[in-house]
């Protein structure tokens, strides 16, 4: 009755330090990995530290005013060379096929469309709001909310 139960308990010490040492192979593995992981991120820290350093020193006003002066023909800006965008000519409205001569809301080729607010066209890339809506809203839930 013994000899069983010392060979079962045998077995079950025998089990537990197979597991053990099998655990044990498993965790060095993966502390060999995040110690890879930790020194390769200290790696990119001190590359990103380095990197910032490098760039704040190229990117200089004084530096990149002394390499336009020196690799670049540039010249002063004159007063003369500045402009305004209502002072462009404006493409003609009968130019693109709109019919005769006419173009959106009957004007003629060549004469400026009735802009609002002060005269002056719309800056590139300008687009007008649409107009909001009176109404309900009407929320998600499916119920309503404040007019």
């Amino acid at each position: 009755m013994r000899w069983p139960l010392t060979i079962i308990i045998l077995c079950l010490v025998l089990a537990v330090s197979l597991g053990l040492y099998r655990l044990e192979s498993e965790v060095k593995v993966l502390e060999r990995r995040l110690n890879a992981a930790t020194n390769q991120l200290e790696d990119n820290r001190r590359d990103g530290r380095i990197l910032a350093a490098e760039w704040s020193f190229l990117s200089q006003p004084s530096r990149l005013q002394d390499l336009a002066r020196r690799h670049l023909d540039l010249r002063d800006l004159t007063p003369a060379q500045i402009g305004y965008l209502a002072s462009l000519p404006q493409k003609p409205l009968g130019q693109d096929g709109a019919g005769e001569g006419h173009g959106e809301g009957g004007q003629r080729p060549g004469t400026m469309p009735n802009l609002e607010g002060g005269g002056q066209p719309p800056l590139p890339g300008w687009k007008p709001t649409k107009p909001r809506r009176r109404g309900r809203i009407v929320l998600a839930e499916g119920g309503e909310g404040p007019q």
